[in-house]
């Protein structure tokens, strides 16, 4: 191996810029007016999906390369209830989420103004409305959940220090789950849900 200079290293960086991890997401939390009172969309995805097919979740998706988490949030919600730019409002941002399997999500917080929405039969089975209120004053279910780590036949556990505390790690949260009518919120769907209503019962 030839030797480094410190020139030789600034000058292979000297290029590079801030990247988003390569699976990061963006979600959008859609709020609407019907009537003067604020609703929450939440749409349940089609069927036929590779990923997650069946369950609750807020518009999102993977942010394309050379694209910010907020165009990426946007350019979803669009794809999948079929709106136009017009239709969407980003009013605020969460917290970035970091999923079980060490992606990331960027959540932000949306007005919708379409009188009506057709979701895309492709992404998603069909919508459903609750209202802000409800969700405010709701005592979500709580149950822990745990998720179990394990090294793989490859990795040197004799060399790792403090190596017990690796052979078989539990991790325990404690989930949240909402129910309206037949539905059931939980998972990240949640997480954002509840990072969503503190922000708005704490201003």
């Amino acid at each position: 191996m030839s030797d480094f200079r410190m020139d030789d290293v600034k000058r292979a960086f000297a290029s590079s810029e801030e990247r988003l991890p390569k699976n990061a997401a963006a979600v959008l939390v859609p709020l609407l007016e019907r009537h003067g009172e604020v609703y929450l969309l939440f749409q349940v995805r089609a069927k036929t999906l590779r990923s997650q097919p069946g369950e609750i979740s807020f518009p999102g998706g993977r942010i394309d390369p050379g694209e910010q988490p907020k165009q990426a949030a946007i350019r979803e919600t669009k794809e999948e209830l079929n709106l136009s730019d017009t239709n969407i409002e980003v009013i605020g941002t969460l917290e970035p989420l970091v999923t079980p399997n060490r992606s990331i999500i960027y959540p932000y917080v949306g007005i919708l103004t379409a009188e009506e929405i057709h979701p895309s039969p492709m992404e998603v089975d069909h919508i459903f409305f609750v209202a802000l209120s409800d969700l405010v004053a709701a005592e979500p279910i709580q149950g822990e959940m745990e998720w179990r780590i394990r090294p793989g036949k490859t990795v040197p556990t004799d060399r790792l220090a403090n190596r017990d505390a690796y052979l078989d790690r539990t991790y325990k949260t404690v989930e949240h789950f909402y129910e309206h009518e037949e539905y059931l919120i939980w998972g990240l769907t949640a997480k954002i849900l509840r990072q969503m209503l503190r922000t708005l019962t704490q201003y």
